[in-house]
């Protein structure tokens, strides 16, 4: 069976792909709460080298923590840099380390790199209470995108390509921020988990090997307007 890697593979969308894809991949799941630490660049090396003839690799983890209740909004002008390099450490250069160890150890294969719609169009301030997105977000998610086309255009014996996703509805959301959300999206509502497999299956099926250096989004229509 062939094997593919998901990064951030414990998380709700990760999950939700390695049960879509497990009759059809050998999945290896790499995550943060197994022990994975995708910043260590050691780490990642010696799991590429050990883990070779990969089909595919999803990039899908992700330095994007949540606002804590009652926290007071801070100017984005007022972020410390440190805060904004934890985001680019995580979002930009651990993701091209993993893709670099992944063409480095393989003659071809298939790689989807996951941004998010905050990387394609500025947030929408005014959904959030109390809360900015953090700028450090945005930057580092444009640059997986640039990336992308980049490897794809260097490395044509590979499918690279990004899965642009908007947000994903979860239970515990505060009910006035989806509400304003879904204001603000075409289909006036949030991504259900399961709505997120099938442009990933369609990147990883042969069907799609003239599709490389380019973006699919999954996002309700929030960047058509």
């Amino acid at each position: 069976m062939k094997k593919l890697v998901i990064t951030g593979g414990e998380g709700l969308i990760g999950t939700k792909l390695k049960e879509y894809f497990k009759d059809k991949f050998e999945v290896l799941s790499l995550d943060i709460s197994l022990g994975h630490d995708l910043t260590d660049e050691d780490f990642v090396k010696k799991f590429f080298a050990k883990n070779k003839n990969l089909y595919g690799l999803i990039v899908l983890h992700a330095y994007n923590p949540l606002p804590l209740k009652n926290t007071t909004k801070i100017e984005p002008i007022d972020y410390s840099l440190n805060e904004i390099k934890d985001y680019l450490n995580v979002n930009v250069i651990s993701a091209f380390d993993v893709c670099r160890n992944f063409i480095k150890n393989n003659k071809k294969g298939r790689i989807i790199n996951v941004s998010s719609l905050y990387g394609e169009v500025s947030p929408k301030h005014h959904i959030y209470d109390n809360f900015t997105k953090h700028i450090g977000y945005s930057l580092s998610k444009s640059s997986v995108v640039m990336m992308t086309k980049y490897l794809a255009t260097y490395y044509p014996d590979f499918n690279i390509n990004t899965v642009i996703l908007g947000g994903v509805y979860q239970e515990d959301f505060d009910v006035n921020f989806v509400k304003r959300y879904n204001e603000n999206t075409p289909l006036k509502r949030m991504m259900n988990v399961n709505e997120v497999t099938s442009c990933f299956d369609f990147l990883l099926k042969e069907e799609s090997s003239y599709v490389t250096g380019t973006e699919i989004k999954v996002d309700g229509g929030w960047t058509a307007w």
